[in-house]
């Protein structure tokens, strides 16, 4: 992760590709489609991109409405993101940040960056920094991936198994209140109910420090952590902090759209989108009982 601002996030990628087709990758509706989105939507010309322009772009269970805020030809693209995520309780979330793309070319490659700016400076503005930093990357390894190898591995970039968490790096605020060391564990803001952390007797409020033995200090290494698990079918030894003091459980991660947020959206109209997006809600609040029913194990 490059140090930024807690307002920003950088990722930078080298494209061994065609400047007009690293352009079109990211600049149109067909070519987000490629290494992306699953559906993207355009109040303009789909292959000629202008400012003023409202780009509707569709991953999973998140919508963001993007209006264009500059586009300069193989050089720059910014986009002015509203993000709408579906919350645990069945409610959508919004959050609103600038993306700004920029290209140049070195020798045979293309130089990417991209700049993500205007996160909150709150908990969930920091676990939405952190979320889409860790999403961009993966975004960006799939596109280099696309265009240099002719693999689309956007499944095997992000359908590693969920526990059913919203989490955080422990920042300074959650280290006082839970006498966990800044960035030395992860923060549960949210559990789903009747997700496996839920079936495991995992609670908001308590922190992450350990899949396996595998300490996981940030959400970064979260992320990497769990995704090892891709794949198989095996429960997790979780170590975690509550009330100050250190405790074990095991859950059984789950692969089910219900927490990873991917939903099979290829060719499917906006609303067909919108009564998918409802219905993983209510399934986030309601039909997940199975967890619980088929039993989780509980502290040790």
């Amino acid at each position: 992760m490059i140090p930024c601002e807690k307002d920003r996030t950088v990722n930078i990628t080298y494209l061994e590709a065609p400047l007009e087709k690293v352009w079109w990758s990211i600049v149109t509706p067909p070519g987000t489609n490629t290494y992306l989105t699953y559906t993207a939507d355009t109040t303009g010309d789909p292959l000629h991109p202008k400012v003023g322009d409202i780009f509707t772009l569709c991953y999973g269970d998140i919508i963001n409405r993007s209006e264009v805020i500059a586009c300069e030809k193989h050089q720059s693209f910014a986009l002015k993101d509203a993000y709408e995520s579906i919350a645990p309780d069945g409610s959508t979330d919004h959050f609103f940040v600038t993306t700004h793309f920029r290209l140049e070319q070195e020798g045979a490659f293309v130089k990417l960056t991209l700049e993500v700016t205007g996160f909150q400076d709150d908990e969930y503005g920091q676990w939405f920094r952190e979320c889409l930093e860790m999403g961009w990357r993966r975004s960006l390894m799939n596109l280099k991936s696309v265009l240099e190898l002719g693999m689309d591995l956007r499944a095997e970039m992000f359908s590693y198994p969920r526990l059913g968490v919203v989490n955080c790096t422990v920042n300074q605020n959650q280290s006082i209140s839970t006498g966990v060391p800044v960035r030395q564990g992860n923060y549960l803001l949210e559990v789903f109910p009747n997700s496996p952390a839920d079936a495991a007797g995992l609670m908001k409020g308590d922190v992450i420090v350990a899949f396996d033995d595998v300490p996981t200090p940030a959400y970064e290494d979260f992320v990497r952590a769990i995704s090892f698990y891709y794949g198989k079918e095996s429960q997790v030894t979780i170590r975690y902090i509550r009330n100050g003091e250190e405790k074990r459980t095991v859950a059984r991660l789950s692969i089910e759209d219900t927490f990873t947020g991917r939903v099979e959206l290829e060719g499917t109209s906006l609303e067909e989108i919108k009564q998918k997006r409802e219905r993983l809600a209510r399934q986030r609040s309601a039909s997940g009982a199975i967890w619980k029913e088929q039993g989780g194990l509980s502290d040790e």
